[in-house]
């Protein structure tokens, strides 16, 4: 474990993801040297990396952010804008009865860009590294005390005391295991399949999303002759897309997006993650505030979930923020308070939002299937919804 300069700091983050390093970026940037902040990670052996692509979906006020942070310069080169999202409904594997097409600008500017987790992730971890103000150290944490006035965390041989402990440690929280930390959870008995596929047709920078019996799979552009699928599939074809040959899978990735890849040349990047909906009862438990995953987990088929991540990290970051300019304690009950009123109705407004569409396209009710074709076809015909369809998924108009 590093030897820190000092066991005490402002900020104790346990988890390393990219969320948390936007964290660590946004209060290093205004506050500078004034703020000292623990990044704690978890000792990593080398399987638990993911070999497979996993797309990111980067919207507007995730931009806005990588701007003001002024490391965009950095990622944009390695993005790809979705220049317009066609959405379409198919009664069977084959036959498409309703399309939504969404031009993916607000003001004339692109909504949303597909990036290579790993590729941001490098980038943020770069960034983080070149901060004086932050130490990040890998270890196992122990027992976790709140008391009125600091945070006790037992890092292997250390005690690290802080006025804040965030938990950003993913879906399968330590630390809200150790506080007994309360969510409302359900299983979506559904498996996403997530791979990377080169193809003969240039794909112009659009995003498809195909809404199935079997649940919803999505092509996201990742250059001009290059896409991420991801496929998310119920419970009872699970075990069939798990054993499915490359060649088959090729074989129905072209059956769904034959008109926008044109053949497949080569599908790499095979993997698979289980999906869920949880959202925590209250985003701080005492001195502990609670963000991305470890605050919420939804469904991915709008690909919102690190951008509702990051809108946490600047809702506690300017909570934290203000309260060193009238210096005051970072960790109070208040400014927990706060960031929980400001921050719940966005979260649960996008998790119920996704569950109920996920949950009313994926079933194989056929009684259903002219409701599910009605609410496409309505959204279509109203050129100020689909506009603010697009406006709501590019995040700028949440209030903070």
């Amino acid at each position: 474990m590093k030897q820190l300069k000092s066991s005490h700091s402002d900020v104790i983050i346990v988890g390393n993801g990219i969320t948390s390093q936007f964290f660590a970026l946004r209060l290093s940037k205004i506050l500078g040297g004034r703020i000292r902040i623990i990044i704690i990670d978890k000792e990593r052996k080398d399987s638990d990396l993911k070999e497979y692509v996993r797309a990111l979906s980067l919207s507007l006020s995730t931009i806005n952010l990588c701007k003001s942070l002024g490391i965009w310069k950095l990622i944009e080169p390695h993005t790809h804008p979705i220049s317009k999202i066609f959405i379409s409904h198919s009664a069977s594997n084959t036959e498409k009865r309703s399309f939504l097409n969404l031009d993916n600008r607000v003001n004339e500017e692109v909504a949303s860009y597909i990036i290579d987790e790993k590729v941001l992730r490098k980038i943020v971890s770069e960034e983080t590294a070149k901060l004086s103000n932050v130490d990040v150290i890998y270890a196992n944490i122990g027992d976790i005390k709140l008391d009125t006035d600091q945070v006790n965390v037992k890092a292997q041989n250390q005690i690290l005391t802080s006025k804040l402990l965030v938990a950003a440690d993913g879906r399968k929280s330590t630390v809200k295991k150790q506080l007994n930390i309360k969510s409302v959870s359900w299983d979506y008995n559904q498996l996403a399949l997530s791979c990377l596929i080169e193809h003969s047709k240039n794909n112009e920078n659009i995003a498809v999303e195909n809404f199935l019996q079997t649940g919803p799979i999505a092509l996201l552009p990742m250059g001009k002759g290059t896409s991420s699928v991801i496929w998310s599939v119920n419970r009872d074809n699970i075990d069939r897309i798990k054993k499915i040959s490359n060649s088959d899978l090729k074989l129905n990735i072209e059956k769904q997006f034959k008109n926008y890849i044109g053949e497949i040349i080569k599908l790499d990047n095979s993997g698979f993650f289980e999906l869920n909906f949880s959202v925590v009862q209250k985003l701080y438990f005492k001195r502990c505030a609670i963000i991305g995953d470890a605050a919420h987990s939804i469904h991915p088929l709008a690909g919102q979930g690190t951008n509702l991540g990051l809108r946490d990290i600047i809702c506690l970051s300017d909570r934290i923020i203000e309260a060193f300019k009238y210096g005051l304690d970072v960790g109070s009950t208040h400014n927990l308070q706060e960031y929980h009123r400001k921050r719940m109705p966005d979260i649960l407004t996008s998790a119920l939002a996704y569950d109920g569409i996920n949950r009313l396209y994926s079933n194989n009710i056929s009684g259903l299937n002219p409701l599910k074709d009605f609410v496409i076809n309505l959204a279509d015909s109203i050129p100020i919804l689909k506009k603010t369809l697009v406006r709501g998924g590019s995040g700028i108009s949440i209030k903070y």
